[in-house]
């Protein structure tokens, strides 16, 4: 009897060992505003790989970020990389707002120069300890070569997930992601003009 009670053991704290986590993954989300893109608009845009904290660059998900804390989420990861897929459902979102433009993001096999830049630094983005979902950073977006003339923004959103679990924090996330896309959109087209190439 206890020969089988300490094998069933075993078997049971080999099976909580092994368990795999949740995989997540953020998603594109489709634009409320409808944007025509202008002719000051780069034709080709980069997305670069989003800067983002080692405290929030991990394989598990951080469910809560306070002032002095944060929380990852026990059996809850992310399916890639924060960062690198910050930035391919950035690049979507931005593509969707942007038609007649191509957008990618930075890494991504093209050979196509980029005309124009969008840059994030994430420094939050998870749930309070009151359950409101934040993305909060800076965003700045500039022409090729001419960094000096680019337009930057300090990012401070929020949204009230539709439920306390971890999907629904994950679709808020991505929800926030493509407001950063519109308010991306907004400033490209908001670029000055191209400088003039004389040529002699």
């Amino acid at each position: 009897m206890a020969a089988t009670v300490a094998m069933a053991g075993a078997l049971t704290l080999g099976g909580c060992g092994s368990s795999d986590p949740t995989l997540y993954s953020l998603a594109p989300v489709a634009s409320t505003q409808s944007v025509v893109a202008g002719a000051q608009v780069p034709a080709v845009i980069e997305v670069r790989t989003p800067g983002v904290p080692s405290s929030l660059d991990r394989q598990t998900i951080v469910g809560v970020q306070d002032d002095y804390s944060v929380t990852p989420l026990a059996g809850a990861a992310w399916s890639e990389p924060l960062a690198p897929m910050l930035g391919h459902v950035l690049s979507t979102d931005l593509q969707q707002r942007l038609p007649g433009r191509t957008v990618f993001a930075q890494n991504d096999a093209t050979t196509i120069p980029a005309q124009g830049v969008v840059e994030v630094e994430i420094t939050r983005f998870a749930r309070d300890s009151a359950g409101l979902v934040h993305l909060s950073g800076n965003l700045s977006v500039h022409r090729v070569g001419d960094a000096d003339h680019g337009l930057s923004v300090p990012l401070d959103l929020s949204a009230s997930p539709t439920g306390t679990g971890t999907r629904a924090m994950v679709a808020a996330l991505s929800q926030l992601t493509g407001q950063v896309a519109d308010m991306a959109a907004e400033r490209l087209q908001a670029l000055p003009a191209a400088p003039v190439t004389h040529h002699s």
